[in-house]
């Protein structure tokens, strides 16, 4: 997700950027000390902005106000050591509201949130069409949990089901572009939806994802990619189990 930090104070500023350094799907495109500043970034098109309340100039929550008019608007996190913002904030609809000093745990809970799609998200998020009897359905980026490539056709497996397409893997790939995670060369994986890595005995790993009812063989070659998209923390025997938001 690219992310803007808005924060007049320069060392809030630097605590959330290490923060969000364990969260290798966070890209931090930019950093602002007031609105306008901010708003001069907003060409880069940023999926989240950390949004502190009260600073120089225009407030957090008139800027905020603003940013929903966008046609596609960021996700908002506001960021404060006052809480009695709480009430105003919320009328400017963010995804959540964190008081500082910033706790790891309560901002990895915010950033799910802020995967979650908007309404206007949705509506710009790309899809795969399928045929269900004889009518067209479109598969939303976010509800696909894994493709599949097996023999002479492509399986699709989702959030309600599943269905074979006449898509190859690279279709997909350039259809849904980062929503999936190549683990070999017969497979893809929604990243959301990656849980944990595991290896068997014979040294091979696999991904596990929710919504999968088994594990799916990562190739050795797209292994590093893997583990980076998982927040992979080297462990003595090569296994982990830790939530892929």
């Amino acid at each position: 997700m690219r992310t803007l930090i808005v924060d007049d104070e320069p060392l809030a500023r630097a605590r959330l950027r290490r923060l969000l350094n364990e969260h290798p799907d966070i890209v931090v495109i930019g950093e602002a000390g007031h609105t306008v500043a901010a708003q001069a970034l907003l060409d880069q098109d940023p999926d989240l902005v950390f949004l502190d309340i009260e600073m120089p100039g225009e407030s957090g929550l008139a800027w905020a106000t603003r940013l929903r008019e966008r046609p596609l608007p960021p996700a908002i996190i506001f960021t404060t050591a006052h809480p009695q913002h709480a009430l105003d904030a919320f009328a400017a609809s963010p995804v959540d509201y964190l008081l500082k000093p910033i706790e790891p745990a309560r901002l990895a809970q915010a950033i799910v949130r802020a995967r979650q799609p908007t309404r206007a998200q949705q509506d710009h998020e790309p899809g795969i069409s399928i045929q269900v009897g004889r009518a067209q359905r479109t598969i939303r980026a976010s509800q696909v949990i894994a493709v599949l490539s097996e023999d002479k056709y492509t399986r699709l497996i989702h959030s309600t089901g599943e269905a074979l397409i006449d898509h190859s893997l690279k279709d997909i790939e350039t259809l849904l572009g980062d929503y999936v995670l190549r683990i070999h060369r017969n497979s893809l994986l929604n990243r959301a939806r990656l849980t944990a890595i595991r290896r068997d005995g014979a040294g091979r790993h696999f991904a596990e994802a929710q919504g999968l009812d088994r594990p799916l063989e990562i190739s050795r070659r797209a292994l590093p990619q893997v583990r980076q998209a998982l927040g992979y923390i080297p462990s003595g025997n090569d296994s982990v189990a830790m939530p892929a938001d």
